[in-house]
């Protein structure tokens, strides 16, 4: 943790990397863990995430799964990373959440933050990448720049064979 920290790496696991225990406040100042004493929860996260603002007494647990996952990504962000890796950000996130979590990346991509995504939703990957990598049994089969491809070659990079696209329950979700 502290070599990630100390490179400026943040990173949120798929599921929900929070201490359900813990109060809101308290898993932000973890992030802060490795900081100086005194160091405050930066305000820019409570703009990102207004709603964890109305919640610092209560519980991680107690909170619902995408409002667990906006902890998770604030707490990252505690530490104004320059690389942020997200697993499978928006898989407990309501449209709503997720469309709030597409706003607080590109806002942080204007900043300067590189942003690596790591999901099967390949509408997200072509709404938010500037390139992808497909990765099939741990090697790369598919690695290009989002402008030139498209849904269905890198549904089927990521298969191996070509992919119905268009029904509900598709890897194109």
């Amino acid at each position: 943790m502290r070599y990630r920290v100390r490179r400026g790496i943040g990173y949120v696991p798929q599921g929900r990397d929070i201490f359900p225990r813990l109060t809101v406040l308290e898993n932000l100042q973890m992030g802060l863990a490795t900081q100086k004493r005194g160091v405050g929860i930066p305000g820019f996260i409570y703009e990102m995430f207004p709603v964890l603002k109305d919640m610092l007494n209560r519980r991680g647990g107690d909170l619902s799964g995408g409002q667990q996952q906006q902890l998770a990504i604030g707490r990252a962000l505690t530490l104004r990373p320059k690389l942020l890796i997200l697993d499978e950000p928006t898989a407990v996130l309501t449209p709503q959440e997720t469309e709030q979590l597409f706003e607080v990346l590109a806002r942080l991509r204007g900043q300067g933050t590189t942003i690596l995504l790591i999901t099967h939703k390949l509408k997200e990957v072509m709404r938010l990448c500037d390139r992808v990598t497909v990765m099939r049994a741990g090697r790369v089969v598919h690695e290009t720049a989002v402008a030139e491809t498209s849904v269905e070659a890198l549904a089927t990079a990521m298969v191996g064979r070509k992919v119905l696209i268009g029904r509900q329950g598709d890897a194109a979700r």
